[in-house]
């Protein structure tokens, strides 16, 4: 997935007006992150640079439990697992979704989806973060320290600029 994740990048920053639109409008829109990400993964797959994927793909646990993971991009003749996470922290309509709501132990959250990867016993977990508007540093790194107690195992690879209206956090899991 980081290999891709300039493409990824480019993709999401040719449509800055929408999603500074959805943070104006302090709109939580995972469903369109996603339908945007199928449709670069579909013109990736044309060009080559993906040899496939599929959407809700169904997966086994270690504790045998059936796991739906978002995506399962094939780069290089390998599976990577993908869960997609959109989290708007505008907070523009006087919500209480910041950056802290989204790291919470809950359902609505990272963690939750962290947790799901790391029930897997695949190579190649990631999670793919879409933050609008961007934090700062100083509120991503506080949130990054909350998550080692729980979730060590898990590394972002990329750190907000919060000069764009959207961070793209990439996580992988340590294997």
């Amino acid at each position: 997935m980081d290999r891709i994740l300039p493409q990824i990048q480019s993709w999401f920053a040719a449509k800055e007006n929408q999603i500074q639109l959805f943070a104006d409008l302090d709109t939580r829109v995972e469903g369109w992150f996603k339908g945007e990400l199928l449709t670069l993964f579909s013109e990736l797959e044309q060009q080559g640079k993906i040899q496939g994927f599929r959407r809700e793909a169904n997966l086994s646990s270690d504790q045998r439990k059936r796991i739906q993971v978002d995506v399962v991009v094939q780069i290089d003749g390998e599976p990577h697992h993908c869960e997609l996470k959109a989290a708007c922290i505008s907070r523009a309509a006087g919500t209480p979704r910041n950056l802290h709501f989204y790291f919470r132990e809950d359902h609505v959250g990272f963690q939750k989806d962290l947790a799901k990867l790391g029930l897997l016993n695949v190579p190649n977990r990631w999670l793919i973060g879409f933050i609008y508007p961007a934090p700062t540093m100083a509120e991503w790194q506080r949130e990054i320290l909350s998550l080692s107690k729980n979730h060590g195992q898990w590394q972002c690879l990329t750190s907000p600029d919060c000069n764009v209206p959207l961070f793209i956090a990439l996580w992988r899991a340590d294997s």
